[in-house]
């Protein structure tokens, strides 16, 4: 599944995801369906994508498509469909139309992240993408914080509100503290970010789960004037 993350903060952006894809074999054999899940994995899966324009674009969810990694399709449809005078708030439709154009659609969820190209202002647009119901979710930017897809459950456990029950069945809430998101530098946010990735990496190895998180963490930091890694895990 992955876990990507983007955190949003005056100074700029920042999208890390990690590089872990888990396969899953299913087989019909007369009357009987048998899936084997978690059957092979590799941690030199790219996630998280530089566009010509600055944006960043991070994905996770089905990682094949046609008996190929899904990584190939993403990597033609940036270079086919997004240039330089692309604008942001065009990448997620592109997005949608491009994987629905194919002979199959995969369950797979998106984040886009950049500025809007108007130079008065360059305001900040991050999306959530599911392309198989073709949904698109414009992401509140107007305060600092941010937005996370994937095997969310880790993080959001580590950082949202959580109550137990007593012996009479009664809920109690635990004593929570707030992200204090309006005081975080860009600095922060790559130290969040890499947190929020590697924790969940960390958690999942511990737990009776399939690690379907794991590998080296990648990490683009997207500001009005630049976009850059931080954080890549090259061919080598």
């Amino acid at each position: 599944m992955s876990f990507l993350i983007a955190v949003h903060v005056n100074e700029g952006i920042v999208l890390a995801s990690d590089r872990r894809v888990t396969y899953t074999n299913t087989q019909t054999i007369g009357t009987i369906t048998v899936q084997r899940i978690g059957i092979h994995s590799t941690n030199s899966t790219n996630k998280t994508f530089a566009c010509p324009n600055g944006a960043g674009i991070a994905t996770c969810g089905d990682a094949s498509l046609e008996g190929k990694p899904i990584t190939g399709f993403i990597q033609e449809m940036i270079r086919t469909k997004i240039d330089k005078e692309t604008p942001v708030e065009n990448i997620p439709q592109i997005i949608v139309d491009y994987f629905n154009a194919l002979s199959t659609v995969p369950d797979t969820h998106f984040i886009v992240a950049g500025y809007s190209m108007e130079e008065a202002e360059k305001k900040q647009l991050i999306y959530k993408i599911n392309v198989k119901t073709k949904t698109i979710e414009p992401q509140n930017t107007s305060s600092q914080g941010a937005t996370w897809d994937g095997e969310i459950a880790t993080l959001t456990r580590l950082i949202q509100n959580v109550a137990v029950k007593d012996v009479n069945g009664n809920y109690i809430d635990l004593p929570f503290e707030d992200i204090l998101w309006s005081y975080f530098t860009l600095q922060d946010a790559v130290d969040f970010a890499r947190y929020a990735v590697e924790t969940t990496i960390q958690t999942m190895r511990f737990k009776n789960v399939i690690e379907t998180v794991g590998g080296k963490v990648d990490i683009l930091i997207i500001t009005p004037e630049e976009t850059k890694w931080l954080q890549k895990e090259e061919i080598s």
